[in-house]
């Protein structure tokens, strides 16, 4: 059965299983974007919480114009909202985020070898928990979900444009966060004037006047 027909099925009979059904399809999505949102594993089990008794309370409102993954989403988008709010604060990472390569945006063999390995991770996961709220909602539900501009904005209420122009900004402050600085040049040296030589580059035979004087004054 489809997500669709269990919500069905459960609107209409009462049938808890219908909902069990979708709960354990889908409990690891929830509590992936939870996570990548949050960036802590117990706010995103408490968020993951909300949202599946969300799911059984207000199962009657889906009103099936969009697919079922994408209410879930909104319903893990308003409960991660909700929860950095109630915290007043975005919690740190303390865990890495597992990013899949190969996304929609992936940059091939290169984008592979960036955010490969435990360091790549937390790297990244450290720079995504810098981001704004809503910044973070949009480029982990694109780069790392893979969702479409269309279905990250059912899921988050807003535009198509706003959350283009999230994403934009999102990748942007990534990219400054992450790049590593380049070698820098070594400074060049002054060149030393002729006059200002070490005697002892100094060819043979061309050792100044007074220097002759002074070595003839020692001989007997």
């Amino acid at each position: 059965m489809t997500d669709e027909d269990l919500v069905r099925r459960f609107v209409s009979d009462g049938l808890s299983d219908a909902v069990d059904v979708l709960l354990r399809r889908h409990q690891d999505r929830v509590l992936g974007l939870a996570y990548r949102i949050l960036g802590n594993r117990a706010d995103a089990l408490d968020a993951s919480q909300e949202v599946f008794v969300a799911v059984f309370r207000k199962a009657a409102s889906f009103r099936h114009q969009s697919a079922f993954t994408t209410w879930l989403y909104r319903l893990t988008v308003n409960a991660c909202n909700d929860h950095a709010r109630r915290r007043s604060r975005l919690p740190q990472p303390v865990e890495a985020v597992d990013v899949a390569p190969g996304g929609p945006q992936g940059t091939g063999s290169a984008g592979s070898d960036a955010i490969s390995g435990a360091d790549d991770r937390i790297a990244i996961a450290g720079a995504i928990a810098t981001l704004p709220l809503e910044q973070r909602t949009a480029v982990v539900m694109r780069d790392l979900l893979g969702l479409s501009y269309e279905e990250i904005a059912e899921a988050t209420g807003s535009a198509v444009g706003t959350v283009k122009s999230r994403i934009s900004r999102a990748r942007g402050a990534l990219a400054g966060g992450l790049r590593e600085p380049g070698p820098q040049p070594a400074p060049e040296q002054p060149e030393q004037a002729p006059e200002h030589q070490p005697e002892l580059e100094r060819k043979p035979g061309k050792e100044p006047a007074h220097r002759t004087a002074r070595l003839s004054r020692r001989k007997p």
